[in-house]
């Protein structure tokens, strides 16, 4: 009996540990993921973080 609970409870232990490590590592990825600038100039589409003087550029979402 002892040893049934102990079982179960490392499991369970497990179990958080496993869904604690995955919720870190969600939201450090959305964290991380920041809005970016799309200009276009012509043809030519450059993604970047600041704009680029001359070239019509508007905001999207990375990621989401």
């Amino acid at each position: 009996m002892l040893r049934k609970t102990l079982t179960l409870g490392m499991v369970f232990i497990l179990a958080l540990s496993l869904l604690l490590v995955s919720m870190v590592t969600c939201f450090t990825y959305d964290a991380q993921a920041h809005d970016r600038l799309i200009c276009t100039k012509g043809d030519d589409v450059e993604i970047v973080d600041d704009p680029i003087p001359g070239w019509s550029c508007s905001w999207f979402t990375h990621g989401h």
